[in-house]
């Protein structure tokens, strides 16, 4: 700015003393200007060619290497779909490749980025096609630490690396496997709520039965061992605070009105509870038909096959419950009530 003050202000100062001859100054000084900023130019470029670290004076001699754009802050790859090893779902890769002349310039090779980014791209792809679409996390990490190292690209006389790297799925793929995953978790889930209620009602479909009968122990012969006693010859309720009493005759009601009576099947001890419980059998079978003949000729039947089987006391008790039983031929009814009188 003060060179073209001074050239433009000078030539008006002296024109009027020195003549028409000052106004040459003007072209001759932009001519100068001209020529030291090209001169300065030069010797800039120079300087940087023998700073770098790959050049050599052979190289110079021979040529200079074209120059790429990026190549120091190298190159970034746009988003490139990969296969992975499930068909249908890509797997994204992103990088920032830099390469560098592996000890030589080639002249041949104008474009260096070309086969540095074919390279790294090719790479990634090898490592994608075994990842499954679930692990792309995983292989994004391992990926960018192989890229990492430099490797020489064959033919080309060039090293290349990347930084940056990404893999990644598709922001549909990724959140179609997301709802995948969550159908698969309720579905798990509604398995084991169903297994469980399986589970439960199985074992409340389970019901205790009623335990069966003790029975008492049977006596050894003298001079033998009990082959279902006890080897040492200890009581069966040795030790225990009370010895166990088996059940007797019984009878009970169930919730539908149906009555059921038991005993032993086998004992000394309870005859005549058993014969108890045949007389109430007996009698409740003669109630429970229409007083009339029927029930008499029922009860007849019922007096002869006892007599005729032995059970002579169960037909007495019978006959003394029904004492009219061969008078008349309506039946009384149960408990020793009386017949009512013909003339009423």
């Amino acid at each position: 700015m003060a060179a073209a003050t001074v050239v433009a202000v000078v030539p008006c100062v002296l024109y009027p003393l020195v003549g028409l001859w000052t106004l040459l100054w003007i072209p001759a000084v932009l001519l100068l200007g001209t020529l030291l900023q090209r001169f300065d130019g030069a010797f800039t470029r120079n300087d940087d060619t023998w700073d770098d670290p790959t050049s050599s004076p052979a190289s110079e001699t021979s040529g200079t290497a074209p120059e790429v754009p990026g190549a120091a802050r190298g190159t970034r790859v746009r988003p490139t779909a990969l296969p992975s090893a499930v068909e249908d779902y890509d797997l994204v890769f992103s990088a920032v490749v830099h390469w560098r002349w592996d000890g030589h310039v080639d002249l041949r090779l104008r474009n260096p980025v070309a086969p540095a980014v074919l390279a790294v791209v090719t790479r990634a792809s090898e490592l994608a096609r075994g990842v499954t679409p679930s692990e792309h996390g995983v292989a994004e990490c391992e990926l960018a630490a192989r890229l990492a190292v430099e490797t020489a690209v064959t033919g080309a006389g060039i090293v290349v690396w990347a930084e940056e790297v990404g893999l990644r799925l598709p922001e549909e793929d990724a959140e179609r496997l997301h709802r995948v995953a969550g159908l698969r978790k309720d579905r798990e889930l509604r398995e084991a709520v169903r297994d469980a209620e399986e589970e439960s009602e199985e074992l409340e479909g389970l019901t205790v039965g009623p335990a069966g009968p003790v029975l008492p122990p049977r006596p050894a012969p003298d001079g033998e061992l009990d082959p279902l006693g006890d080897p040492l010859g200890e009581p069966p309720g040795y030790g225990e605070d009370e010895p166990a009493v088996p059940p007797g005759p019984g009878s009970d009601v169930d919730v539908e009105g149906y009555e059921s009576y038991w005993w032993p099947a086998e004992g000394g001890g309870h005859e005549s509870a058993e014969r108890d419980v045949q007389v109430a059998i007996l009698r409740s079978l003669i109630d429970s038909l229409p007083s009339g003949p029927t029930r008499t000729e029922f009860a007849r039947d019922q007096l002869e096959l006892l007599e005729r089987g032995g059970f002579s006391e169960v037909a007495r008790r019978i006959r003394e419950e029904y004492a009219e039983l061969d008078g008349d031929d309506a039946l009384p009814g149960a408990g020793g009530a009386q017949a009512p009188e013909s003339g009423s």
